[in-house]
């Protein structure tokens, strides 16, 4: 299963919600994933650009994107990204394949 963290800020409906409620985001995005079939491993809240994280497994991308989609469908989410992480040593692997020249520099 690869590996998704997800960066998001609350909607002002969504921020509402957070200050006047008492439920538990880490729980709700817990059952959202495992409805999804995917496998929640973390749920922050953070300061600065975006107002939370969460990270998250799945068996592929679609199942990333319908969690996200069904999150952002309630209105409590304004903006946020994805990211999937990835092994490098496969990167380093397949890049000794990839055959490129650049263009010459004038002089």
């Amino acid at each position: 299963m690869a590996k998704y963290i997800y960066v998001g800020k609350y909607s002002n409906e969504g921020a509402a919600g957070l200050i006047g409620g008492t439920d538990n985001r880490a729980a709700a995005i817990k059952t959202v994933c495992e409805s999804a079939g995917a496998k929640f491993l973390s749920f922050e809240i953070t300061r600065g650009q975006y107002d939370f994280c969460f990270n998250f497994e799945a068996k592929s991308f679609d199942v990333a994107g319908a969690i996200l989609l069904k999150v952002r469908a309630t209105g409590s989410v304004a903006d946020g990204f994805l990211l999937e992480t990835v092994n490098i040593n496969s990167i380093r692997k397949a890049a000794k394949k990839v055959n490129y020249k650049g263009p010459a520099a004038k002089s």
